[in-house]
């Protein structure tokens, strides 16, 4: 007696193309919260090279003061210029954010072998840096990107940190 197997579906065969379904389901929400997540801080993480690689520049114009200012540039012939950094040290806050062009917080300080310079003040940025310490514990962010630049400053290599978070 023969049986008509044509409508039958093997127990083996259900558990492992459900076992193929749940990994497929599984990676494509992986991938897709990931990607969400990814892009702000991928926007963040650009922003901080290009507010960086703004800030080593001259600035537009070179020799710019506050009165003739379009881009924040901290350099001269690849040197750290500090009248350069003292006249950004001393401009309002919201007004730097203005001329980067970002909405983002930040915190900019010099430092050699991990000790922070006091180049006209310590830092300047939305942390207050009196004792020339950094403290981001008490910091609220989504995301946080740290740019460790080098730069020339009396002869010597530094580095320009800066911090930028949403």
């Amino acid at each position: 007696m023969l049986l008509n197997n044509k409508a039958q579906v093997w127990i083996t065969d259900f558990i492992v193309g459900f076992i193929i379904f749940l990994i497929g389901i599984i990676l494509a929400s992986r991938f897709i919260f990931n990607s969400m997540i990814d892009d702000d801080f991928e926007k963040i993480r650009l922003e901080a090279e290009s507010t960086s690689q703004d800030l080593l520049s001259e600035g537009l114009p070179k020799d710019w003061t506050n009165d003739t200012l379009v881009k924040i540039g901290l350099t001269t012939n690849n040197r750290l210029n500090i009248a350069k950094v003292s006249r950004f040290y001393n401009m309002n806050y919201e007004d730097t954010k203005f001329y980067f062009g970002s909405g983002l917080d930040y915190l900019l300080y010099f430092q050699k072998n991990n000790t922070i310079l006091n180049i006209t003040t310590c830092g300047f940025g939305k942390i207050n840096l009196t004792d020339c310490n950094v403290n981001l514990s008490g910091l609220e962010y989504d995301d946080l990107v740290k740019t460790v630049r080098l730069v020339i400053y009396n002869n010597t290599i530094v580095e320009m940190v800066l911090y930028l978070w949403e």
